[in-house]
């Protein structure tokens, strides 16, 4: 398949000057965002070339514990054959995990001949990372937020120079909110916010905002054929839909993301019907389900399935039958008014997206569009 890597071994020796930093080259920075690049520097301020540690003896060390390992190793072995990014180096690398205010943040910036290129990484595999992305569910703003802002203008400051900057899922959703709530002086100096299937946001006002409507044209928002999660909640009215592979969730993996020429993405002209149908059972549940009713099944189920704040997802899959039997313990630990309200929110969710697809195929019926009905059905039970 023609994706990233495919990039790097046909492109991978053209420079800069003859074919210029375009999506697909922030799409590979946004990437190497998620590698453990932390251990190969101890230094804010110290410069680190990339191809000084993408090694294939680092192969395993970088990719470890990261939710694309397979697709993150070949990356660090085919990044060395290339000449392109021989003069690519990052600073500035900060990794947050705080586990009593509940933030995974991590961000880094590169230095890409005349271009600065800030990168935020998306959900790592801790705990506390994905806790925090259910925390969007239901607070307007959460930590990594706060903290995507702050560093931000903290390397403007430092540089005084145009930038640009970018990430992947919850990465795109910090990219995009740090230039939505930046100053207007470094707003107007952010050449481009590459937003690689980000969610959206709980607060609708944020897509409303002046900052929002005069800087939408620098927002580079892109998402999958069967998009799942750049349609959570409230996002950007311009998405651009990528030519993926993999069956929903896997669509999110931008290893499976298709090029078009050495320049782009390939596009599509719209979503699958799947995704759209989720996108309406998503904008119901958060339009029709109480706020605090969310947060409070959230809560109740962070009570349940993360024993530990400080363990991550390698944790249960190295012991599943150990976090299966946690799970069935603490659910009996809930109160009485808590295993109501439990339940009674998972039958509401499960109401939202039933009655979504009724209407749906009942529309499609009167339609007479019977083919695309099975498919729906298809999709729903495979």
């Amino acid at each position: 398949m023609k994706n990233m890597l495919y990039y790097l071994k046909k492109y991978g020796n053209l420079s800069f000057q003859a074919h210029p930093f375009n999506e697909i080259d922030a799409l590979i920075l946004s990437q190497i965002s998620y590698l453990n690049v932390d251990l190969f520097t101890h230094d804010y301020n110290e410069e680190v070339f990339v191809k000084d540690i993408l090694t294939p003896e680092n192969a395993k060390k970088l990719a470890f514990a990261s939710m694309t390992r397979a697709g993150n190793e070949k990356l660090a072995k085919i990044f060395p054959k290339t000449t392109r990014y021989d003069k690519v180096y990052f600073k500035h690398v900060e990794n947050k995990i705080n586990y009593e205010n509940v933030e995974q943040f991590f961000a880094m910036t590169f230095f890409v001949e005349k271009l600065i290129f800030i990168a935020y990484r998306g959900t790592d595999l801790t705990i506390a990372g994905w806790q925090e992305d259910f925390n969007m569910a239901f607070s307007e703003t959460v930590p990594a937020q706060t903290d995507s802002v702050i560093y931000l203008n903290k390397i403007y400051d430092l540089y005084h120079r145009d930038v640009l900057i970018g990430g992947h899922s919850k990465g795109g959703n910090l990219a995009l909110y740090a230039y939505l709530n930046t100053s207007d002086d470094i707003r107007n100096h952010v050449s481009c916010c590459y937003d690689f299937d980000g969610p959206g946001f709980i607060d609708k006002s944020l897509l409303e905002s002046e900052n929002y409507l005069k800087g939408k044209d620098k927002i580079k928002a892109m998402s999958s054929t069967m998009s799942v999660v750049a349609m959570l909640m409230y996002n950007v009215d311009n998405i651009i839909f990528l030519k993926t592979s993999g069956f929903t969730v896997l669509q999110h993996n931008p290893y499976n993301w298709h090029i078009q020429s050495k320049r782009r993405l390939k596009r599509i002209n719209r979503n699958s019907i799947t995704s759209r149908y989720f996108t309406k059972g998503v904008d119901r549940f958060f339009t029709e389900l109480d706020p605090q009713d969310i947060k409070k099944f959230f809560k109740t189920l962070y009570f349940i399935a993360m024993n530990d704040p400080k363990s991550s997802l390698l944790d249960i899959k190295a012991h599943p039958f150990r976090f299966i039997r946690n799970v069935h313990q603490r659910r009996k630990l809930l109160t009485l008014e808590q295993a109501k309200h439990y339940s009674m929110m998972k039958k509401k969710i499960k109401k939202v997206f039933t009655d979504v697809l009724k209407e749906e195929i009942e529309r499609k019926l009167n339609e007479g569009h019977k083919r695309k009905i099975f498919k729906v059905f298809f999709r729903f039970n495979k």
